[in-house]
């Protein structure tokens, strides 16, 4: 009974386009990537894996595995230094590192946030906060998507309604991330620390950083968005990843030396989880030891240049207006382009309702592989094709993917057209 409820429910979510299957390693193996969050080629290039081996000659008599949990004897003295390492890198007072950003984020917001406190959560934050929100003992509210004038509302209304705000004895914790993973914007952070201030004079507003999607991309050695902008003081507690442009896995917590132990104390996931491996910590090491090189800066730049390459191709190409205007394809972050100096290197391609994997599937047959994305990983009716550049992709594989997007957008005017008024499809250069 168990499996037939199980087997229906995925054959309903089929029907509606939305079943998840993960890409075939076979597949992918021999497809070049513009998909996956190795957005610096660490991983895909072999450079990590380089510099992997040369952390483990580095400790030829390691220890495999943590052989405990965190609170007994699972904290290696590698693990120590790394973490130490790490708050020096970012310009924290202490690191406490986890096996994913997901278990990082569930042990900060089922934890630190106490009875009494609010917290106060962008529309589009990750679901790991979620689901760490969900677990905590907080109160919890959104505000629309990097809205300050939603934000300032919901601040000046806990100010009133709750004395323990006004007086400044409760926090209100302020969710946010660097880059947004799927819509790949930033918050308008200057104006939102302002706020805060403003409205909670007396030092209660606690504002939070997710960097998974920054972190290894922007600042002093790819060190972030927030050291980046010099910021570290206004975010008492940042949160980084590992497996994206370092191309290995974990997260870490960057705070206090007193929240670190908070959490130590009362994360489930941290309390009830066997520690990192050697192999995990010296990945990220090595990860980190290339972002500090000169590799690491080539690499930067080259993403950066790839990503401005991409946009000049797009936005100046002959078509790319009468796609927008037919509603085919629209990138919410294009209009930022001209006045950012920093660029994530995801390009959200918003498609028409049920069109994104028609999207995906042109250019996975040309050998090149992107992921759709819909529902529920994105709002329903905000369905899209989510492109990652990459250093290592070139210019003319940048060329050939806008060539096969364009192509197929313009096949999508035609019928378009056709279909409101009978015109046959226009010609346009790809």
């Amino acid at each position: 009974m168990l499996i037939q409820k199980l087997e229906e429910q995925l054959h309903s979510r089929e029907e509606e386009g939305r079943l998840i299957e993960p890409a075939p390693p076979q597949k992918t193996a021999h497809m070049t990537d513009f998909g996956s969050n190795d957005s610096l080629s660490f991983s895909s290039s072999g450079v990590l894996r380089t510099a992997f081996l040369k952390e483990l000659g580095r400790h030829p008599n390691f220890t495999l595995g943590s052989r405990s949990t965190r609170i007994f004897e699972g904290t290696s003295q590698y693990l120590a230094d790394l973490e130490d390492h790490l708050a020096r890198f970012h310009g924290a007072e202490s690191a406490l590192f986890f096996n994913s950003g997901f278990d990082a984020n569930v042990a900060l917001w089922s934890t630190v946030p106490q009875p009494g406190d609010v917290v106060l959560y962008d529309q589009y934050v990750h679901a790991s906060i979620h689901e760490g929100m969900r677990r905590g003992r907080a109160e919890t509210r959104m505000f629309p998507h990097n809205d300050c004038a939603g934000l300032r509302q919901c601040l000046l209304d806990l100010r009133q309604k709750r004395p323990g705000v006004a007086e400044g004895s409760q926090s209100v914790f302020i969710a946010l991330e660097s880059v947004y993973s799927m819509d790949a914007d930033s918050p308008p952070i200057q104006r939102m620390i302002q706020l805060v201030k403003e409205i909670l004079p007396r030092g209660n507003g606690v504002l939070t950083m997710d960097e998974a999607h920054s972190n290894g991309l922007l600042g002093p050695d790819g060190s972030g968005y927030v050291s980046a902008l010099g910021l570290q003081k206004e975010f008492p507690i940042r949160l980084h990843t590992c497996g994206k442009a370092l191309g290995s896995t974990g997260g870490v917590i960057l705070a206090s030396t007193t929240i670190r132990s908070y959490i130590i104390n009362y994360a489930k996931n941290i309390i009830f989880s066997t520690g990192p491996s050697f192999p995990v910590l010296a990945a990220v090491k090595a990860g980190y030891d290339l972002l500090a090189s000169q590799e690491g800066e080539t690499r930067r730049a080259q993403l950066q240049y790839n990503i401005a390459y991409f946009q000049e191709k797009l936005t100046t190409h002959p078509c790319w207006s009468m796609v927008k205007q037919h509603g085919v394809l629209s990138i919410p972050t294009e209009v930022t382009w001209a006045s950012e100096s920093f660029h994530a290197p995801i390009i959200p391609l918003n498609t028409r309702q049920g069109h994104a994997k028609s999207l995906a599937r042109r250019l996975h047959q040309a050998n090149y592989w992107v992921n759709p994305v819909h529902q529920p990983l994105v709002p329903k009716g905000k369905e899209r094709v989510r492109l990652v550049l990459h250093a290592d992709n070139t210019e003319a594989e940048i060329d050939e993917v806008l060539g096969l997007i364009m192509e197929w957008s313009m096949e999508q005017v035609g019928r378009t057209r056709i279909s409101e008024d009978g015109w046959p499809q226009v010609a346009c250069s790809i």
